[in-house]
């Protein structure tokens, strides 16, 4: 990503205007600062990272006449509050919040709260290849039931968060993928399933990262909740050398780590059972496999080079 930083307000709506679509900035904090983190993956999509200090911008009727693009913006709202209006309707964003709004309308944005951030991707309508009716109102609805608590959101934003560097082309036609299925996902349409290979993997990848604490849940449930065979399953995950089994077990012996170093004095068993391990004997041999020491050596030896530790 490309990574511009800023301290004027005239700078910013430049900045802005060219990341995004010409807008009128209208407000701004005192002491203004802002940054943008902006990719263009390809000439239908961008991702962007916004920081500001607070401010307010209009896309006026007159800006909006003139666009030749029919881009949505899909803007998780990471921090602080704010609010957007469009088409006559006005809604509050707060952190966790995605809002959905059409660039070649006018809208308001009214960012002014100090600690802003959003994560924004912009997309053109037409390349999602969803029903007008859905876009729609989708758009006059402005944001998305559930926000970052829905999976499909969850999806596309965390995939975006970590967006991957080269194969923008691909990358990009993954971001179009994970977008179209939030929006399906939030009319209850669809499978909720990306059909990219890319797009595919980040979703279980999520799932799996969600609920590797549940014990005894094996690969052939996670291919049918993904409506995929177990053979799909693994192919997406063989082709960056890895296994769905290798990711989930990794995952789980991360949350156990943490609660090793902790300052509780769970027996490994616990351990084992509250990091999604069927039974201490599994979980002892996974540990050390990746260790070289027993879980109870590799607390005591944690322990003992943190300081702060209990």
């Amino acid at each position: 990503m490309q990574v511009l930083d800023v301290e004027s307000a005239d700078e910013w709506e430049t900045i802005v205007s060219g990341c995004f679509v010409p807008l009128r900035c209208v407000g701004f904090e005192p002491q203004f600062k802002g940054q943008m983190a902006h990719a263009s993956l390809d000439s239908a999509v961008s991702v962007s990272l916004v920081t500001t200090s607070g401010t307010s911008a209009d896309r006026t009727e007159s800006l909006a006449g003139r666009s030749h693009r029919d881009d949505l913006h899909l803007s998780l709202q990471r921090s602080a509050s704010g609010r957007v209006i469009a088409s006559g309707t006005s809604v509050a964003v707060r952190p966790g919040a995605v809002s959905i709004y059409a660039t070649d309308r006018p809208y308001h944005l009214d960012y002014s709260p100090t600690g802003q951030q959003q994560l924004i991707v912009q997309v053109s309508r037409e390349s999602l290849g969803l029903p007008k009716e859905m876009l729609e109102s989708t758009m006059h609805r402005l944001t998305l039931p559930n926000g970052w608590l829905s999976p499909a959101a969850r999806t596309l934003f965390s995939y975006v968060d970590l967006l991957p560097d080269g194969e923008s082309a691909e990358v990009g036609d993954t971001v179009r993928d994970l977008a179209a299925v939030m929006i399906r996902s939030s009319f209850g349409e669809g499978s909720g399933v990306p059909r990219t290979s890319h797009g595919l993997r980040h979703a279980v990848l999520e799932y799996l990262r969600t609920n590797a604490t549940v014990p005894g849940f094996d690969m052939d449930a996670v291919a049918r909740l993904h409506y995929i065979s177990r053979r799909r399953l693994y192919q997406v995950f063989e082709v960056r050398g890895l296994s769905p089994s290798t990711v989930l077990r990794t995952e789980r012996l991360a949350i156990a780590e943490r609660l090793l170093r902790g300052t509780s004095n769970r027996t490994v068993e616990q351990v084992a059972f509250e990091s999604g391990f069927s039974d201490a004997t599994t979980f002892t041999r996974a540990f050390r496999r990746a260790h070289g020491m027993t879980p109870s050596a590799w607390r005591h030896e944690a322990r003992s080079s943190d300081p702060t530790a209990a």
